[in-house]
């Protein structure tokens, strides 16, 4: 008997899609959900998350039902779907069918119910279908969860493993709708990974290796059991330590998943491919390449670079010129009237495939007639050789050549307004993998999407999948160089982002990409407003640190030291504490403790009673984990003077109270201990509120000291009243409480 869930529910929608229409999980979900996501920019529709959604081993956002729980938002679900997924289908009556069955069958849900949901049953037209999808898929979502079993994977065989029973994300990006030509090149490509088993793609930048890996990948998917897409970040080691599986704990720290992560990569056959898209680096400065290399599994790499290793297949211009004008075509409709020029223009920039789009879509929008544009292109230089067009040097790497001014003057032929450079110097620091419009728009303080959509229809800004959008990275190259994003210039931007990393208690839904564009501002800004600059830097560590990721903390820190001349006293006590944290995520607390007695000596209370019972409180902490109780004591007291100096009931203060009633506690003053933490629990509950993790957890603590003392009664009475709040916070996952 099938149980009437979301998991189920979505499944049989999916399986109605006709192939021609098909969506990845995310774009499904996105589709279908479009008013909470215009909504919501700040929900973050996550591959990971939304495979676990559809694999029911997670409960779909309690943020989406409680929206949908609206009858007026429940009015315009149907809608959703009425207009954006019934038309994808092949056979919506029969999905409609199939959700019938499912309720009926459904043993577990009341006869009223299922009456009610059936009542609703009709397809006399789309409509109708649209509305009980509608509410059998409301049904599915506001019931209780119940997770289901997963697969247990075996290595054994001659096949690889499925791997999206533990790997959720590597989806495979649908190519660019304008995709087309290059149905040799693909075939070629099939031969030589049938062969060789490792391929790098290699071309110029803009010539489409992005694309043609992704069209490659949708015409052989039936050749492989799997197939994974990832962008590579700034090292293999991240790259895999950064998958999404399913067994990963958010206590595992970088080389824990990588260990974990790259045993199951390695078990994986010839059946399997891997796909990693932008590989522009060198062998000589990615050292676990030589890993990937010995894996059973299929890799194709893109990449910009040459490697002696492996086999390298080179993506060149387009040989028929007719797919260029098909290109251009799509994009602009007059080609067929002006073909000569637009040919002439074709030729001039060599057919380079991000080329001739901009040069379409700059025709399109009418700032340039093709006579112009031409003149214009052919005004960047002397026509090159066709072996002078690629560069290469040092190990490999391309330099840039002729394609590169061609596409620098098409950017500057757009004329963009004040509002439009600002936006595409925020851009410049958008991940690789994209970045949603919305919340792009909401951190720069955007009123509307007028300025991003405009950037999309000129081909400036790519949309990718759902609605997040990139930048091509010859253009993300171009906007650094000519508009030069700067801390003053990108303020709007950096001052939300700072803002955005003070935020305690609450998990940020963005946490993966608002990580990424702040190592891009580190990396891609001028740094021409210091005090902004290391405010920045100092809230960044903190989140990260908050989200163990070390990585980040490490960058952080290497930056702030290279501002070493521009540190008060107090930013200094405040670089030396984060070092002696990045020590306590390695459990290294003897070095922990050495960095933060540097900190302690260094902070100057007056100027921030705040800092100094902070680096006082966590030099107490690593004191307490080293074992040297006394010491423990006489910081944690310490900075419990310095806050009550603060005089503010906030995060620190609740932090101060675990720590000090657990070293008061293992002291052998547990009475104490408790005092302590019932004082924070009811200035919690005056000052914050009852309902919320801090407060629950302060009376999770005392719950666990009153039964280290035997005191059963008053133990039950405390954990009692902490699972009161914590089943009401966490009613949508009970798997967090563990």
């Amino acid at each position: 008997m099938e149980r009437c869930d979301f998991s189920a529910v979505i499944r049989i929608i999916s399986q109605y899609i006709s192939a021609a229409n098909a969506l990845n999980q995310c774009e499904l979900v996105y589709k279908m959900f479009e008013v909470f996501a215009d909504e919501n920019e700040d929900f973050d529709f996550d591959n990971g998350q939304v495979c676990r959604w559809f694999k029911g081993v997670k409960p779909i956002s309690p943020r989406i039902v409680q929206f949908y729980e609206d009858s007026e938002n429940a009015e315009q679900l149907a809608s959703s779907i009425e207009f954006q997924i019934l038309p994808l289908m092949y056979d919506a009556p029969m999905a409609a069918q199939e959700l019938n069955n499912l309720v009926i069958n459904d043993v577990s849900i009341s006869e009223n119910k299922r009456s009610e949901l059936n009542s609703n049953f009709n397809c006399e037209n789309n409509e109708t279908i649209a509305n009980f999808i509608s509410s059998v898929l409301r049904f599915s979502m506001t019931r209780f969860f119940v997770k289901r079993e997963q697969n247990q994977l075996t290595v054994s065989g001659t096949l690889s493993p499925v791997a999206s029973e533990r790997i959720f994300d590597g989806v495979v990006p649908k190519p660019c709708k304008h995709f087309c030509g290059r149905e040799n090149e693909l075939n070629e490509m099939h031969q030589l990974l049938s062969k060789h088993k490792k391929v790098f793609i290699s071309g110029i930048a803009g010539i489409g290796k992005s694309e043609f890996v992704k069209a490659y990948a949708s015409a052989f998917s039936k050749d492989y059991t799997n197939i994974l897409y990832f962008t590579y970040p700034d090292s293999l080691q991240k790259l895999i330590a950064d998958m999404d599986f399913s067994d990963d704990f958010a206590s595992d720290n970088e080389q824990t998943r990588f260990q974990k992560h790259n045993r199951f990569l390695r078990s994986l056959k010839e059946d399997t491919l891997l796909i990693i898209d932008n590989f522009n680096t060198t062998a000589s400065d990615e050292p676990v390449l030589d890993v990937l290399m010995k894996y059973n599994c299929c890799i194709v790499f893109t990449t910009r670079s040459r490697f002696d290793i492996g086999q390298t297949y080179e993506l060149n211009e387009m040989s028929n010129i007719e797919n260029l004008l098909d290109l251009s075509q799509k994009l602009y409709p007059e080609t067929a009237n002006t073909r000569e020029v637009v040919t002439q223009i074709i030729e001039t920039v060599h057919r380079h495939t991000l080329a001739v789009e901009l040069s379409a879509r700059l025709l399109q929008s009418g700032i340039s007639e093709p006579s112009e544009l031409l003149h214009k292109l052919s005004e960047c230089g002397v026509n090159p050789e066709t072996d002078d067009k690629i560069k290469i040097i040092k190990d490999g790497k391309s330099a840039k050549a002729t394609y590169y001014s061609h596409i620098r003057a098409l950017f500057s032929l757009y004329l963009l307004s004040d509002e439009m450079q600002s936006v595409m110097r925020y851009m410049a620091f958008a991940p690789i993998d994209g970045i949603r419009g919305r919340l792009l728009a909401k951190w720069a303080g955007l009123s509307d999407m007028n300025y991003i959509n405009d950037l999309v229809e000129l081909g400036l800004i790519q949309e990718n999948e759902t609605d997040k959008i990139s930048l091509h990275p010859i253009v993300q190259e171009i906007t650094i160089a000519d508009l030069n994003p700067s801390i003053s210039n990108c303020r709007d931007l950096i001052s939300t982002i700072t803002s955005l990393c003070t935020l305690h208690g609450a998990e940020l839904p963005f946490a993966k990409t608002l990580f990424n564009v702040i190592e891009n501002i580190i990396n891609r800004t001028k740094k021409d407003d210091t005090d902004l600059y290391i405010l920045f830097l100092e809230n960044a560590f903190e989140a990260m640190e908050k989200a163990r990721y070390l990585n980040g903390m490490q960058v952080v820190i290497r930056e702030i030291e290279m501002l070493q001349t521009d540190l008060t006293p107090n930013d200094t006590a405040l670089l030396w504490d984060f070092k002696a944290a990045v020590e306590a995520v390695s459990s290294n607390y003897q070095k922990s403790v050495e960095y933060s007695l540097k900190a302690v000596e260094l902070c100057e209370p007056e100027e921030n009673y705040l800092l100094a019972a902070n680096v006082n409180q966590n030099l107490g902490y690593y004191f307490h984990q080293n074992g040297d109780l006394n010491s423990a004591k006489k910081y944690l007291e310490q900075g419990i003077a310095y806050l009550e100096k603060y005089k503010n009931l906030n995060h620190d203060f609740i932090a101060f109270a675990h720590n000090y009633a657990n070293l008061i506690s293992d002291c052998g003053e547990p009475l104490k201990a408790i005092r302590a933490l019932k004082k924070c629990a009811d200035m919690v509950k005056s000052g914050m509120s009852d309902l919320c993790v801090e407060y629950a957890d302060l009376y999770f603590d005392m719950g666990v000291i009153y039964l280290q003392n035997g005191d059963k009664d008053k133990s039950e009475q405390s954990l009692g009243e902490a699972f009161r709040v914590y089943n009401i916070i966490f009613a949508d996952d009970v798997e967090a409480l563990f």
